[in-house]
């Protein structure tokens, strides 16, 4: 009887005193929607980054002339297409060898002229890259072999002639001034790091070698290594096979590096989880400086109250009757408080997964975790102002 009755006493003093209920609900609506929204995005964002590498069907390794350090010279033995013709034709490992071409060089077309990175690629390179053509083809190994003046254009190269990649598609284009026929455009891919696929240009293999470069020299090769093997045992084989084709004997160092991309992707994944725990920190100390304004505005409301708590007690009323009912007080708003900053944080953190094309999960841990701190919150300040 008593419990209800004062369940009942503290539901009309939070009906009576509504400006101040709101304050204190409104303190734990923003700490607890801080957190869940917090932990479901940073959970979100690593989960992306975990999806990307266990989705990809292969590692990619790259291949670069070796520079010398400090004062040194850059290495006299750099990479050739031979090199990656005799990294394809060993069959120890079954991976797929991408050798490339870079330089710059000035586009024409009608009036428009642009400077462009100019790629000269084999006919698998898009796939490996893991990017894909929006509209045409890509080059074929027999247009490679023949030497074909065909090109590829990014997306974005149509713009900078003021016009658009798509419309270029079966026109003729000078490059490096030599005419191509652009027979296909790639799809959007953004800027990733220093380079952006959507402002290249991609011609064949050997064409680039022998009619825009002139060089047999590549400034890379890429090596897609299959999920079956390891990036270190594909290491250890492009070493072995490099190191033959460069006449390197034993105890000499390699004129060569190799660089496994997936070091950089383990770096953002730690980077991700650090910011991860950053925002949930954050967002902790949101809810604390919530829990802070709720011991005010609490500390306030038993103040006001010293000359009630008098009468209740000269009636009779027991001081833990007293006690009990500025507990459920505090227990209502900080609960109350809770379910509206779970609805809150969590059509926040709804809405950027939409617009980061993320999988929405519910943070289970995090909601309920968020609404048995604001209830902890409110029963201890409640308790030790009263």
């Amino acid at each position: 009887m008593v419990i209800q009755e004062s369940i009942t006493t503290a539901l009309d003093s939070i009906k009576a005193n509504l400006l101040r209920s709101l304050l204190t609900t409104i303190a734990i609506v923003i700490g607890t929607a801080s957190v869940i929204a917090m932990v479901g995005i940073g959970s979100s964002a690593q989960r992306a980054i975990d999806d990307s590498i266990t989705n990809s069907s292969a590692r990619t390794l790259v291949v670069y002339p070796s520079r010398g350090r400090g004062t040194q010279k850059i290495s006299t033995a750099p990479l050739s297409i031979s090199d990656a013709d005799a990294l394809m034709k060993d069959k120890e490992i079954e991976w797929r060898i991408a050798p490339e071409i870079r330089g710059s060089k000035p586009l024409k077309f009608q009036n428009e002229s642009i400077s462009v990175q100019v790629i000269g690629a084999r006919n698998d390179y898009l796939e490996i890259q893991g990017y894909e053509i929006d509209r045409g083809v890509f080059f074929s190994e027999r247009d490679d072999l023949a030497r074909k003046r065909h090109a590829v254009l990014g997306s974005s190269v149509g713009t900078e002639l003021k016009t658009s990649s798509k419309a270029l598609v079966g026109k003729d284009i000078e490059l490096g001034g030599v005419t191509f026929k652009v027979i296909g455009v790639v799809q959007s891919e953004g800027s990733s790091g220093w380079s952006n696929p959507d402002e290249q240009i991609y011609i064949p293999l050997l064409t680039a070698s022998d009619r825009v470069f002139g060089r047999d020299r590549v400034d890379a090769i890429r090596v897609e290594v299959p999920n079956t093997y390891t990036p270190e045992e594909a290491m250890i084989s492009i070493e072995r096979v490099l190191r033959r084709e460069h006449d390197i004997g034993p105890g000499e160092e390699n004129n060569f590096r190799i660089n496994d991309w997936a070091q950089f992707t383990d770096l953002q994944k730690q980077a991700t989880a650090i910011f991860s725990a950053l925002l949930i920190g954050i967002a902790g100390i949101s809810l604390m400086v919530g829990g802070i304004g709720v011991m005010n505005i609490m500390l306030v409301s038993v103040t006001e109250r010293t000359r009630e708590i008098g009468l209740r007690k000269a009636l009779g009323a027991t001081e833990q009757a007293i006690l009990l009912q500025f507990i459920i007080e505090a227990v209502t708003l900080c609960i109350i408080g809770g379910i509206i900053g779970v609805i809150f944080g969590s059509s926040l953190y709804f809405l950027v997964t939409i617009f980061q094309d993320w999988v929405f999960t519910i943070p289970f841990f995090s909601i309920f975790g968020s609404v048995l701190f604001s209830a902890c919150v409110g029963l201890f300040f409640r308790i030790w102002s009263a």
